[in-house]
């Protein structure tokens, strides 16, 4: 089945919109909450920076992976 580039245009502006839909609907369900509480705030803060830290650790664990397998030699 072949698109006109139009109809691919449409079906992606759609789905755009449809990210708004979705953002109404959900707020109007009592879904959507902001977290502006000072706990909260704290709260997103010390997961920002144990990701930070996690982050950190995935790319020395990265490097020195890569520094390993640098040394492999491998033989037939």
């Amino acid at each position: 089945m072949l698109y006109q580039q139009s109809q691919i245009i449409d079906v992606m502006i759609e789905h755009i919109n449809r990210t708004e839909e979705i953002r109404a609907r959900l707020f109007e369900e009592g879904k959507v909450s902001f977290l502006d509480e000072p706990n909260q705030i704290k709260a997103i803060e010390k997961l920002n920076e144990e990701m930070a830290e996690v982050r950190r650790d995935y790319k020395i664990k990265e490097k020195n992976s890569f520094s390993t397998a640098s040394q492999v030699v491998l033989t037939d």
